[in-house]
């Protein structure tokens, strides 16, 4: 019979092959893992330009007409493609543009779960190869059975939780906004504001980010008189049915909850949907009349009615304070085929419009993918 020193010697090897291979793994995720980790990326750098298409050149024949190439002329389509962590995306009309990720906290996390994971495997297979040789050594048959089975299934499920990470790893649709890069166009936003006082009133947006338009001019904010009907008046006697601003801010929209809706159906979604937001028909109608010709030629519209991330992204200073405040703000993109998502419960965003009351402001506004 084998000596101990024997089972000592097999033991220790057992172990530092697991530590070997462990080791190896770890090297080889931290030398390569800029080039196989795509999940939960954060953009840090974005260029865009412009290639043009290269057409087939036509020839002619002896007598000068022009035919086409016999080579039938690739017809260019959109692509993504991927080169280590830049990403570059190809149209089909010749514009491309590039976007260079870096990993983000949770992409280590990701990484640091793979390793464990095979590090756990290894390690428990080492300590069943131990229990399988001490068994061996003192014929218990029992021991011997319960070692191999545990070292079996430990292999199996390790295996499994190896190969689930890995695909989370490689998958691009982890890639996650980071809402200090993450830019997007505000578009139209407009203020009513009602009041039966008919007061001076001064509005300021706080925005992360830039103004780009406004009407009337903003200087250092908007100061007018204020009327029932909401006719605003400025200094000059001047008169508006409404305060408009766009802008280019730092937004990370919630598109967890929200609607998908085809396009053909979209203005009766909007109908009722502002109704509930607490828009009333003019207010509605306004909104329709800009957004719908963006969206009813479209297959699918997914809208996210946003509440937290636009009130970060532009916050309202109104001396004197109004008494109700509805503000609707719409972030949507356009979809080839239905997209599942949580519906939004929009009862409870805003007051209704038989709930306005005293000083009244309504803002609507939206953002498109």
């Amino acid at each position: 019979m084998a000596t101990i020193t024997e089972y000592k010697g097999k033991y220790i090897k057992a172990v530092i092959t697991v530590i070997v291979i462990t080791v190896v793994c770890l090297i080889f995720f931290f030398l390569i893992k800029n080039e196989l980790v795509r999940c939960y990326l954060k953009p840090t750098y974005k260029e865009a330009d412009w290639t043009g298409i290269q057409l087939e050149p036509k020839i002619e024949d002896e007598i000068g007409v022009a035919i086409e190439n016999a080579t039938p002329t690739p017809v260019p389509e959109d692509r993504v493609e991927w080169d280590g962590r830049v990403k570059i995306t190809h149209r089909a009309d010749g514009f491309y543009s590039k976007e260079v990720f870096d990993l983000s906290f949770r992409s280590v996390a990701v990484i640091a779960g793979f390793i464990l994971t095979v590090a756990a495997t290894l390690a428990v297979i080492g300590l069943a190869l131990y229990f399988i040789i001490r068994s061996s050594q003192l014929r218990d048959a029992k021991v011997l059975v319960v070692s191999c089975f545990a070292m079996l299934f430990v292999i199996a499920l390790g295996a499994f939780g190896c190969v689930k990470i890995w695909q989370v790893i490689r998958t691009e649709s982890y890639v996650e906004r980071d809402s200090s890069y993450e830019e997007l166009c505000i578009y139209a936003p407009i203020i009513y504001l009602y009041d039966e006082q008919g007061r001076e009133v001064n509005v300021k947006l706080n925005i992360d980010g830039e103004l780009t338009c406004t009407y009337p001019v903003y200087g250092d904010g908007w100061t007018v008189k204020t009327s029932p009907d909401g006719t605003l008046t400025d200094a000059n006697g001047r008169k508006y049915e409404y305060l408009f601003w766009e802008a280019d801010a730092r937004m990370d929209p919630d598109t967890s909850r929200g609607f998908c809706v085809k396009g053909s159906d979209t203005a009766a979604f909007l109908e009722k949907a502002l109704s509930e937001l607490g828009l009333s028909d003019t207010e509605a109608n306004t909104f329709i009349m800009y957004w719908l010709p963006q969206m009813e030629s479209n297959p699918y519209n997914v809208i996210c009615f946003q509440t937290e991330a636009y009130e970060n992204a532009a916050k309202l200073e109104v001396d004197p304070l109004p008494d109700t405040v509805i503000r609707v703000n719409m972030f949507f993109y356009a979809s080839d085929e239905y997209v599942k998502i949580e519906e939004q419960d929009l009862s409870s965003m805003n007051p209704s419009l038989e709930e306005r009351e005293g000083f009244v402001l309504v803002e609507w506004g939206g953002e498109k993918a």
